[in-house]
């Protein structure tokens, strides 16, 4: 069965806000290093150590989106409730401490970790939503594309957008600046959510399954070869898109010397992801999108080494490297979120349970590790060369690891991201098609 078209788009518009709090993420570092004036090591480690720590409770909300059953669904329910949510932790992770010592550091680990629990009540049951509207591997890769599409519509506006909103709010404050900037993507991340709830069905009932229980469920996920490649590709993915997006403030600001540059940066990042989006879906029609993803990773890789030869004077170079990553970073997005739905199937398929919830759970997670692993490696970085806070002028050290954050660091991760991939994961293009025919006779056997 085919998605309308506007049913797509409104899928669509509820990464919005999701989004928003990543493509924020790597401002807040700078936020907590050089308004709030926290140490760079500190804040790499909390960051870290935050996300990390998000694993039980992604699994329970990956389980309560499996076990709940409404009359508007099992993932919708989420997209309606839990928004208001995510809005006030928003603002809160961009508002200056209003105590000092260590109740203020206690403000702001609370703040956070109240951001990403919060992101979890929206990312999860939306990743959810894919497995759930398309039962075809092709159409539901369709489904991928516009949502992926969309997506990087809203990184171009979130990525972009944040430091010229939070530059022009800020009335000679940069504190009031944040705030008042997350103020806004908290209302229009509200707003878009809440029309995705409006604008979407779920189409795919569960099968006559064995009854769910988490020891059960882990160890059928865990049998499941493709289940344990994505596991670690999505943590190398996360770690990959996120090294540009937390060094990219410092490499403008210290080694281009034009930290003015940011914004467009994020901009021209944030076209190339759209244009990977429509070269996917040209490429997925003709070849298997599993190669499709591994050869746009090592491409990627090869382009990411370009930033050996930029530096100051050389922006040109520096804003086409990034587009042409990020285009490559594009052709792969949706094809990786159909894979964890394929995976779902599969899991289905071999076990009889039905785990959506639970498996994109662990994903947000593994991703979520990615993540903190990629602000880790940052604090880590400029800790380790000296990187002066605040401080317009870095000693070479500092540049020369700012520089490696933008350029080797994630080429190396593209290259682990390809192999993982290519030897880990199962489901190629015939596999897919016995995969869409078993799971038909099963669930017509099922009487779903």
């Amino acid at each position: 069965m085919r998605i309308p078209t506007l049913e797509k788009i409104a899928f669509g518009m509820g990464n919005f806000f999701p989004t928003a709090v990543t493509a924020t993420s790597g401002m807040a570092m700078y936020f907590y290093t050089d308004v709030a004036g926290f140490s760079a090591a500190f804040i790499g480690t909390m960051l870290l150590l935050v996300r990390v720590g998000d694993a039980v409770w992604d699994l329970m909300v990956g389980r309560l989106v499996d076990r709940t059953r409404t009359r508007w669904g099992q993932c919708r329910p989420f997209l309606l409730w839990t928004p208001p949510l995510l809005a006030v932790a928003m603002v809160a992770s961009f508002t200056l401490p209003p105590w000092p010592g260590a109740a203020g550091t206690a403000f702001v680990i609370a703040a956070y970790v109240a951001l990403w629990w919060c992101y979890s009540l929206v990312q999860i049951p939306l990743q959810s939503l894919s497995a759930l509207m398309a039962t075809d591997p092709v159409e539901r890769l369709r489904l991928t594309g516009v949502g992926a599409l969309l997506l990087f519509l809203c990184v171009i506006a979130c990525g972009a957008g944040f430091p010229i909103l939070k530059d022009a709010l800020a009335q000679g404050n940069q504190a009031v600046g944040f705030q008042r900037a997350a103020m806004l993507m908290a209302v229009l991340g509200l707003l878009f959510t809440w029309l995705c709830f409006a604008g979407v069905r779920e189409r795919t009932p569960p099968m006559a399954s064995a009854p769910q229980d988490l020891r059960g469920d882990i160890a059928a996920l865990w049998r499941n070869r493709g289940w344990r490649t994505i596991i670690s590709a999505t943590g190398v993915q996360a770690t990959l898109i996120g090294l540009p997006l937390a060094s990219g403030v410092y490499y403008f600001a210290a080694v281009m010397k034009e930290p003015g540059l940011i914004g467009p940066f994020m901009g021209l990042s944030g076209i190339g992801l759209v244009l990977g989006v429509v070269l996917s879906g040209l490429l997925t029609r003709r070849y298997c999108k599993k190669r499709v993803l591994v050869a746009s990773a090592v491409a990627n890789a090869v382009v990411l080494l370009g930033y050996l030869a930029a530096g100051p004077g050389r922006v040109p170079l520096v804003m086409l490297l990034a587009v042409l990553a990020n285009v490559l970073l594009g052709v792969g997005a949706p094809i990786t979120v159909s894979m964890v739905a394929d995976t779902a199937d599969e899991v289905e398929r071999d076990s009889g349970r039905r785990v959506v919830g639970t498996l994109f759970a662990t994903s947000n997670f593994a991703g979520k590790v990615g993540a903190g692993l990629c602000s880790g490696i940052v604090g880590a970085v400029l800790a380790w060369t000296h990187y002066v806070t605040g401080s317009a002028q870095q000693a070479e050290p500092a540049l020369q690891g700012i520089s490696a954050l933008m350029g080797v660091v994630p080429a190396l991760f593209a290259l682990l991201y390809a192999a993982l991939i290519g030897w880990g994961y199962p489901l190629g293009r015939a596999e897919l098609t016995q995969l869409r025919d078993d799971l038909a006779r099963l669930r017509v056997a099922a009487g779903a």
